[in-house]
């Protein structure tokens, strides 16, 4: 062979080749892990459920949590209906008191309805009773002190012979010093029990008691009084029970 033959010549008479196509690239490639990366961890297998179980626990203690304070915040219908106002002390429904209290009326929350005024007065409801809120309300209107009061005239219709009962009150008065009775009379009044205090200065309750023992059977009638009580003076009564006992 001529050596001044150029190359191009010799290298035709190779056989033909063909280049290589580019190595396919995954679809997701994984990243390439150091040499001390740490293989990553699963929850699967018992580790795992525990896990879950704990979670589990967490969240339904917060939900737990949460129902209990948002019921804490909302009182019941009852409790709402107990609340005081600024007013005053809470009021209490008319009604028989508890323990057999045969006076219906006897805290005078909305009215003095059952009740009849003696003498020459007139007859309210005030607020601030006692211990609610609101009394009963006597204002004497005479040209000259009188006697003046409060009356049921059938605190019990149907009293029977040898039964006791027991009657009590709370009385004050706007003027001090003024002396309150409290009666239960018998057989169209000729059966009389009776106890009379004296109220005492600024606003401070006092209590008066009696007992009765029925001789003849029928009504007994309950009367609550004040003598010599000037014009524009008042008498206040509040929680007057009447108890068979």
């Amino acid at each position: 062979m001529d050596r001044s033959e150029p190359r191009e010549a010799l290298d035709a008479s190779a056989p033909e080749q063909r280049a290589l196509p580019p190595p396919e690239q995954p679809e997701h490639p994984d990243r390439v892990r150091g040499r001390h990366e740490a293989p990553r961890q699963t929850f699967a297998g018992p580790a795992g459920a525990a896990i879950g179980v704990v979670i589990a626990s967490v969240v339904f203690a917060g939900v737990l949590a949460t129902w209990l304070i948002s019921s804490a915040k909302e009182p019941d219908g009852p409790a709402k209906a107990a609340s005081t106002s600024p007013a005053g002390p809470a009021t209490r429904p008319p009604g028989p008191s508890a323990f057999g209290n045969l006076v219906v009326n006897w805290s005078f929350e909305q009215d003095l309805r059952g009740w009849q005024v003696l003498g020459l007065a007139d007859g309210s409801r005030e607020p601030q009773g006692r211990t609610s809120g609101s009394c009963a309300s006597v204002r004497a209107r005479g040209p000259q002190p009188a006697r003046i009061g409060l009356t049921l005239p059938e605190v019990t219709p149907d009293a029977r012979k040898g039964q006791r009962y027991v009657a009590s009150a709370w009385v004050r008065s706007s003027a001090p010093g003024q002396r309150v009775t409290l009666q239960l009379l018998g057989a169209g009044g000729k059966e009389v029990s009776r106890a009379t205090v004296t109220t005492r200065p600024g606003l401070e309750w006092k209590r008066v008691i009696v007992d009765h023992t029925v001789a003849t059977a029928g009504p007994l009638r309950l009367e609550l009084v004040a003598d010599g009580v000037p014009a524009g003076e008042t008498l206040l009564a509040d929680e007057v029970v009447v108890r068979l006992g």
